[in-house]
């Protein structure tokens, strides 16, 4: 059995009294700012130039479509030049209008507005 103690030879084993610090070199976690989820930061996107208005609000929705629906939506995407979010939002405003009209959805109820500018008119 060998004893490997410092040397001239050997200047990077540690002394017998001199403490060794094991893990000293990792550093703590640092705590995260909060970050509002799908922020653009958050997604490694430029921040949004100075005067830009922000677009409109929009949710998540996780949904599965066909093989045949994924290429409609690329073959119109390629026609028209709009992209997969505006066809799919075009796409079920059309077909919440054709279900208003055939009276399986219920009319949209009137504003506020709207019934104001009514009464005032009659």
């Amino acid at each position: 059995m060998t004893t490997r103690t410092r040397t001239a030879e050997n200047p990077e084993l540690p002394d017998d009294d001199e403490d060794i610090a094991v893990g000293g070199d990792v550093k703590s976690p640092k705590k995260r700012a909060a970050v509002t989820p799908n922020s653009r930061k958050q997604l490694g996107r430029p921040e949004r130039r100075r005067g830009r208005k922000p677009g409109p609000t929009r949710v998540m929705m996780n949904v599965r479509v066909l093989l045949e629906t994924d290429d409609l939506v690329t073959e119109i995407g390629e026609e028209t030049g709009m992209g997969p979010q505006d066809v799919t939002d075009v796409a079920i405003a059309h077909y919440a209008a054709y279900l208003r009209r055939s009276g399986k959805l219920p009319k949209v109820p009137k504003s506020k507005a709207d019934q104001e500018e009514q009464t005032e008119a009659s």
